[in-house]
């Protein structure tokens, strides 16, 4: 697994082939273009698009689920591909012959979804070949309001009893996920750059496919993420590079991040590039 700053992930990322990022603490994943096994136990599971190697795999994860007689996952998707993966799912059920329940919802770019009292879900918008979005996680938490600090046991349940409310909640951004995205349409959102731990897909790293080769395939490059972190743009503690394109291996991508990245923004960035168990 890899650490974000105590927060867990992993999975499987490679560009064009799977993607599937599982986050165990939160108990949900992103994207399913490969059935992880313990992806399968996941409630939730966030579709960012529709490419094969980002949502193939979900009629073999519900499938499963189905086998191991646990109750149908919800597939959060961007708007406007319900329709077709519905259709995806009943040509699947007539092949296999099995249920394969799915719970499908359309979830837009700023709708807010609650998993649970403690954790939301929240898409925003990415700009890649087909529609398309991220994911914001908010972790919310109560704790006793700053005016009651001090006071004894007895004293905060006597107030409890009378009707007072002496707790206040905290939010704050866990973790977000671009998915596959041109750059500009994360830079121009601050609210993602600022989140505690960001996932961002970095496609391409070299010269062999530059700048605007990314950018016109609906991906990010090395180069641009370097630019934007020389900016002093991502202020978030942990910044995670995923959907690596498989012409570069492990160490080339590793030495292309520590060659263009400043040492600041390097110290707080990993790399996802295959399966992480």
């Amino acid at each position: 697994m890899i650490d974000l700053d105590g927060l867990e992930v992993g999975g499987y990322s490679l560009g064009g082939f799977a993607s599937c990022l599982d986050v165990p603490s939160l108990k949900l994943a992103v994207d399913v273009g490969v059935c992880i096994d313990r992806v399968v136990s996941r409630n939730f599971i966030l579709i960012t698009h529709a490419h094969a190697d980002h949502l193939g795999a979900l009629v073999q994860h519900a499938a499963q689920r189905g086998l191991r007689r646990m109750k149908p996952a919800t597939y959060f998707l961007p708007p406007g591909i319900q329709d077709e993966v519905e259709a995806y799912l009943t040509c699947w059920r007539k092949l296999d012959g099995g249920a394969l329940l799915a719970n499908l919802v359309t979830l837009s770019p700023g709708e807010t979804y609650p998993l649970r009292a403690d954790l939301s879900i929240r898409p925003f918008r990415t700009r890649h070949r087909v529609v398309s979005q991220g994911y914001l996680m908010e972790r919310s938490k109560k704790r006793l309001a700053d005016q009651y600090q001090g006071l004894s046991g007895d004293e905060i349940r006597e107030l409890r009893e009378q009707g007072v409310d002496v707790g206040t909640t905290t939010t704050s951004l866990a973790l977000a996920v671009t998915g596959d995205t041109r750059l500009d349409a994360v830079l121009s959102q601050p609210e993602v750059l600022s989140a505690e731990r960001l996932v961002l897909e970095c496609t391409f790293m070299d010269d062999a496919i530059d700048v605007e080769g990314a950018r016109s395939r609906g991906h990010v490059h090395l180069y641009e993420i370097a630019e934007a972190a020389e900016a002093g743009l991502f202020t978030g503690k942990a910044l995670l590079l995923n959907h690596v394109s498989p012409r570069h291996s492990k160490a080339e991508a590793l030495n292309q991040m520590k060659k263009h990245l400043p040492s600041d923004v390097l110290a707080r960035t990993q790399l996802m590039l295959g399966a992480v168990n």
